[in-house]
């Protein structure tokens, strides 16, 4: 423990941060699935889906690239300076663009008529890419900023929402309270940058630019390889069977998420620590204690569906029980996949390979899907089970190349 007193500290500030962000919507969600009902609810659900696609687009893999160069050369100033105004002046340029690529969408796709302004608050996500740098914080391990400046801003939101929701029509107040909160995060977060740690913002000559653009397009590639089997189930639920299956299978979704935070929060945490240092030894120990952990969680989160889907969403909400037993399969896979590829690949050099793994995920998702619909078998829980066999793939392939490379011995 006092070996890792850097690394414990700020997996408790992440398990603070990521727990209070799981939270908030469970906590909010009985309250909003009955008053803006199944279809409302699966409707701002499915703006939201579309969205993270955009936002795949601004954060174009700096989370990691840009968290390991900050973590490398975190005790010099200038080099951490050329490293966030690039980034943050390339999150600028892409943001620009979303907005265009937005506008087209809520002018060609029929699910968008009518609900334009929905789409448009939505955007809150992208513009929250831009101005709340994460990735500085994880990279320089100090990340009881960003807790302290998330907990506040989520806490704005909570409140929010009890006073400005009272109907249907309501709807649009849950991406424009998001949007607030996210403003209020991003202004601090940057406050704290350029003012108390001095950084300084100044813009790059164009190969510098450059060069932190290729060295982020392998992760950018398998970003958004990965969204498409993680963000598209609902985006094909919502185009193909309804809003109100959308609303079934975001609430399944929500409570395997809130599974895998453990796994989420220990990534993140040990990321910087194992770039820096590099060492398989302190990896593979990791392994072990993550996989009886989330085996642990796979039963609880089998025992326990049916009560988690009565208590937040009623007995209307009962289709999601079996949406929860079968995701959940997915929560001791991933562990091993993350070990596998971010705590593994990524650190060692190996971000093309990453990339290829993810990328070749997502054709197998892409397939597995497409039988689905030329034998219409589309429904929430078919849908469900492409996700696991996806994941699975992941974590066999990824395993198959930290051997072949000598990485798990």
């Amino acid at each position: 423990m006092s070996n890792h007193k850097v690394l414990i500290q700020n997996f408790s500030y992440l398990s603070a941060l990521q727990a209070f962000n799981m939270l908030v919507p469970l906590i909010t969600y009985p309250y909003l699935i009955r008053v803006l009902g199944k279809e409302t609810y699966g409707l701002v659900v499915f703006a939201q889906a579309i969205i993270q696609y955009l936002v795949i687009l601004v954060e174009f893999g700096f989370n990691i690239s840009a968290t390991k160069e900050i973590s490398i050369h975190r005790d010099n100033k200038e080099k951490l300076s050329e490293i966030v105004s690039s980034v943050i002046f390339i999150k600028g340029i892409f943001f620009l663009v979303t907005v265009v690529l937005i506008t087209i969408f809520v002018l060609i796709i029929p699910q968008a008529k009518g609900y334009e302004i929905l789409f448009f608050l939505s955007m809150w996500a992208c513009l929250y890419s831009v101005i709340f740098p994460v990735w500085y914080f994880q990279g320089i391990e100090k990340m009881k900023y960003i807790t302290y400046i998330t907990l506040i801003s989520r806490l704005i939101f909570l409140c929010l929402i009890f006073v400005f929701i009272h109907s249907p029509k309501d709807y649009y107040f849950i991406p424009l309270i998001n949007g607030i909160g996210a403003l209020i995060a991003g202004t601090v977060s940057l406050y704290i940058i350029f003012n108390t740690h001095a950084i300084k913002f100044k813009l790059q000559p164009i190969n510098i630019i450059k060069s932190y653009l290729t060295e982020s397009i392998p992760i950018f590639i398998s970003s958004v390889s990965s969204k498409i089997y993680v963000q598209a189930n609902k985006v094909i639920i919502g185009t193909f069977l309804g809003m109100t299956e959308v609303a079934y299978y975001d609430l399944g979704e929500k409570i395997t998420t809130l599974l895998k935070l453990p796994q989420s929060l220990l990534g993140q945490a040990l990321f910087p620590k194992v770039s820096k240092e590099k060492d398989k030894t302190f990896v593979k120990r990791i392994f072990k204690f993550s996989i009886a952990i989330n085996i642990g969680l796979f039963l609880i989160a089998v025992a326990l569906s049916k009560v988690a889907v009565l208590v937040l969403g009623g007995e209307e909400m009962l289709p999601a029980i079996w949406v929860i037993n079968i995701l959940a399969l997915s929560v001791p896979i991933i562990s091993m996949s993350n070990i596998f590829t971010i705590q593994l690949l990524i650190p060692f050099g190996y971000q093309r390979k990453y990339s290829r793994i993810i990328v070749t995920s997502g054709i197998v998702y892409l397939f597995q899907v497409g039988l689905l619909l030329v034998f219409s078998l589309i429904n929430i829980y078919s849908l469900s089970v492409v996700h696991v066999t996806t994941e699975i793939f992941v974590a066999t392939y990824s395993y198959y190349h930290c051997k072949k490379l000598k990485l798990w011995v």
